[in-house]
């Protein structure tokens, strides 16, 4: 860690968090942190990679960044990309400025429940005549002055601040205290954070390139994905709206048959996602995509069996089997942890042999306490708003297994784009059979689920989690680790706030930008849930005990298969992830990256093996490369490119 790479990080990621609000929001281009391998981070790591380092060795080559100090800029921005879009941004703002605007529509009813109950700092105003959510909305025009009406702002701003900054710190230490578990006694691979870790191999060293691009298989990837690019985007040189998305239509092919009914999505093709699955190992990548078909074959049999699943992959027994998968999930990592937790929670009370974390970047004491710190904070957060103890608690451990599972499918399986497809607040309003909530916190609880966990593309646990791992390679003063992620948390948030307020929505108007799905579609679906479980507590606590017994059943079923038998040919993650609709994206690439793994496992060699995996290496940074270049043509021109890639 050095002062230039720390300064180098600060100003990346204050830019992408002043850029990302103008390019997905009000111009509506490929997403620049739209994922957990954030094409705006990627960027920059290929322009201080390939030009700025190269200009610094053309000059004197001691000068140049070596790979710690690349890999802090790297963790830095990568930190800060789950703050600009869907991890914070995108829909803490609309979602506390629409219930009043909206609730002005003649068709909803807020103003006599989710107005009146919603506590004072969670949203904007609860009137619905609010000046400050009208301009919200409306703008300013082109002869004013833009001015965001702050003091309204501040109580808002400062309520969930409390609540933002103990759940990114809980994140922080909680994968503080499982990173050695997850690295050095389970091994995960943590493919999105070795891919920048090969890439900058040899950064410091004379040549004026990475080691990688002395490898033959390594640039013949990156040219064919380059010119696949430019294949996708063709059609916009002949005046076409938008480039080239090339998919199977696998829904054709079912079409008027009894297979229609399992909604199978067409298989996309996206190179990056490939690629990804391809680094894994082939039992995970397997998984992937065998889970997502097995959830559509019980659609279709219960069909045939005369009991229709409502709404089909969407409805309530495959959300709440997912969720039972996810808390199974949880406590199964927790199970294989808990000799590592347990010297853990020795070394903080000081009880028993001592365990070493001098090489740790976040001490084990800190870990523990600060840990413990957050989620009495959390508690008395949501107490202080009206919610029960034990509703409190269990909503904090639904959102925690989230967290858990997010990481854990980016850090071993290799998912750089997650959902999932259940809420908490709803699980447990079900459960309780709609006795879990007050009425405010009913409002603070859907409210939180929107801003931060409904959308979970940009979540920070696998950001967290991969910066942690690559923290490895950081030299000297690795404890400065947590400092220097919380400087640029703080920074982030400023910045992206600012932009987010000043430079969209008080300027553009949120019904004038391109993006128009967190101002008006999110907080429609938002509220009107919000306002049925208000109004009809009992009636709207949708529930499915099979569903969740089924989901905790079988991943229960998987991880002991797993664990017990070496020759069991399906892992168990894919099952966690196969109702969620970045599946949807993402099954037919990782068939196909199976495939090619399978194929050469069987019938090729160990070179040819490391040969496809050095291909598949410059497949993504080329991929992410030419996303990067083509989202910066449209910010220059304002021609947009389309969702060739997979940012949206």
């Amino acid at each position: 860690m050095t002062w230039r790479a720390f300064i180098i990080g600060l100003l990346g990621a204050v830019g992408l968090c002043l850029l990302t609000p103008i390019n997905d929001f009000a111009m509506g281009n490929t997403y620049l942190t739209g994922n957990h391998f954030p094409v705006g981070v990627v960027f920059m790591l290929l322009i201080l990679t390939l030009v700025v380092n190269v200009v610094i060795k053309l000059v004197n080559a001691r000068w140049a960044l070596r790979q710690s100090e690349l890999m802090l800029v790297w963790c830095m921005m990568l930190v800060s990309a789950n703050v600009p879009s869907s991890g914070l941004m995108r829909y803490w703002f609309p979602s506390a400025a629409s219930a009043p605007y909206l609730a002005q529509r003649s068709d909803k009813y807020w103003e006599d429940d989710v107005l009146q109950v919603a506590p004072e700092g969670i949203l904007l105003s609860n009137d619905p005549k609010s000046v400050a959510a009208r301009k919200f909305y409306d703008g300013t025009p082109m002869d004013e002055v833009v001015r965001v009406p702050w003091s309204r702002w501040t109580r808002v701003i400062v309520t969930w601040s409390v609540f933002i900054w103990l759940y990114y710190l809980a994140t922080f230490f909680l994968f503080g205290m499982l990173r050695r578990q997850w690295v050095e006694s389970e091994r995960l691979m943590f493919p999105l954070a070795r891919v920048p870790l090969e890439f900058t191999e040899g950064s410091g060293g004379r040549q004026l390139l990475p080691t990688l691009f002395r490898n033959k298989a390594f640039l013949i990837g990156a040219l064919l994905a380059v010119l696949f690019g430019i294949i996708r985007l063709s059609p916009l040189f002949f005046g076409a709206e938008e480039g080239m998305r090339l998919r199977l239509p696998v829904r054709q092919v079912f079409e008027d048959t009894d297979w229609y009914r399992m909604y199978i999505a067409d298989g996309w093709i996206y190179p990056i996602a490939i690629g990804f699955a391809f680094l894994v190992p082939s039992d995970i990548s397997l998984s992937m995509w065998f889970f997502y078909l097995f959830t559509r074959a019980e659609v279709l049999g219960a069909y045939y069996i005369g009991k229709p699943l409502e709404e089909g992959p969407w409805g309530p027994f495959l959300q709440w089997q997912q969720a039972g998968a996810f808390v199974a999930l949880t406590v199964g990592m927790f199970w294989a942890a808990r000799r590592h937790l347990w010297r853990v929670f020795r070394k903080a009370v000081g009880f028993g042999a001592p365990v070493s974390d001098a090489d740790e970047p976040i001490g084990y004491r800190l870990c523990f306490w600060g840990l413990l710190v957050c989620i009495v904070g959390m508690i008395a957060w949501y107490m202080y708003f009206g919610m029960a103890f034990l509703s409190a608690v269990f909503l904090l451990a639904l959102i925690f297994s989230i967290v858990l599972v997010h990481a854990r499918l980016v850090a071993q399986g290799g998912l750089f784009f997650t959902q999932q497809g259940w809420s908490p607040p709803d699980i447990l309003h079900g459960i309780t059979g709609g006795r879990a909530f007050s009425g405010a916190a009913t409002v603070v609880a859907q409210v939180q689920h929107a801003i931060f966990i409904s959308d979970a593309r940009e979540i920070l646990s696998p950001h967290a989690t991969n910066s942690l791992r690559i923290s490895s390679v950081f030299e000297k003063h690795r404890r400065l680790f947590l400092p220097i992620m919380v400087v640029t948390l703080l920074a982030g948030i400023i910045a992206s706030g600012y932009s987010t307020l000043r430079l969209v929505y008080y300027k553009e108007g949120a019904l004038n930008v391109k993006q128009t799905y967190a101002v008006m579609y999110k907080p429609l679906r938002l509220y009107d849930r919000t306002h049925l479980m208000l109004d009809k507590p009992a009636e709207s606590a949708t529930k499915s005990y099979g569903g969740l017994a089924s989901g905790i059943g079988l991943m229960a079923a998987l991880v002991v298969l797993r664990g017990r038998f070496y020759w069991w040919p399906i892992h168990a993650l894919g099952f966690a992830v196969a109702n969620s609709w970045c599946i949807t994206q993402l099954w037919f690439c990782f068939l196909l990256g199976w495939l090619v793994k399978v194929i050469i496992l069987k019938f090729g060699s160990g070179s040819i093996l490391r040969g496809a995996r050095m291909f598949f290496l410059g497949v993504i940074m080329a991929e992410s490369a030419m996303v990067g270049l083509t989202t910066l043509f449209s910010l220059v021109t304002g021609i947009r490119t389309g969702s060739i890639f997979l940012s949206n």
